[in-house]
C-alpha cells in the first residue's frame, strides 16, 4: 500500500529552531517563543525564506500542514525555491488548534516534530509519527522516525498501527 503522507514544515523539512536561537537566544518558555514569533518574525519575509533545508522526502508529499503565522505564500515559495515536492499547504494560525481537523481523511499518516501535535493528532484519530529532534527526545522511541525516507516511514507506520495507535490514549 502506498501511503498518503502529510508533513509539518518547521523542524521537520527545514531548520527553524536553530535560526530562532541565533536571533533571540535560548527562550525561557513557550510564551517567549510565541511572543517573538508574533511580534518580530511574523512579517519578516527574509527570515522565513532563508531557513535551511533539514530533511528531504523521497516520495510525493500529499500535503503540508503548519501552525506558522507568517504569510502562507512564503511557505509555498520556500518549498518551491528548495525543490521540495509541490503539494497543498494548510496553515493554522493558532497554536491551540489541532491539525487533525484539517488533515483527517486526506492522509494516512502525518510527520511532525512537536510532541503536543503528535499527541493531539493521534488522540484525534489521525496517525502521526514523531520526527526525531533534540527538543522531543523526552518522548522516547515510540512512533519516531529519523528521516523522510518512504521505507522508514512505512515500517514505522506499520509497527505503530499494529502496536501503539489502537491504544494511544492509554499511554498518556
Amino acid at each position: 500500500m502506498k501511503l498518503r503522507i502529510g508533513l509539518d514544515i518547521d523542524d521537520t523539512i527545514l531548520h527553524w529552531f536553530p535560526e530562532y536561537l541565533k536571533r533571540f537566544g535560548e527562550p525561557k518558555n513557550e510564551f517567549e517563543i510565541t511572543r517573538h514569533v508574533q511580534r518580530d518574525l511574523r512579517k519578516d519575509r527574509q527570515f522565513w525564506l532563508n531557513l535551511q533545508p533539514k530533511h528531504r522526502p523521497n516520495f510525493p508529499v500529499t500535503l503540508y500542514c503548519t501552525k506558522r503565522v507568517c504569510n502562507k505564500d512564503w511557505s509555498k515559495q520556500w518549498i518551491e525555491n528548495h525543490d521540495y515536492p509541490i503539494a497543498p499547504v494548510y496553515q493554522i494560525v493558532t497554536q491551540s488548534k489541532n491539525k487533525a481537523h484539517v488533515v483527517k481523511g486526506k492522509i494516512d499518516v502525518f510527520i511532525d516534530d512537536s510532541i503536543s501535535n503528535f499527541k493531539a493528532m493521534n488522540l484525534a484519530g489521525v496517525p502521526c509519527l514523531l520526527m526525531d529532534c533534540e527538543h522531543n527526545r523526552s518522548w522516547g522511541p515510540i512512533g519516531r522516525v529519523y528521516s523522510l525516507n518512504e521505507d522508514e516511514i512505512k515500517d514505522a507506520y506499520d509497527l505503530f498501527m499494529l502496536t501503539i495507535f489502537p491504544n494511544f490514549q492509554n499511554l498518556l
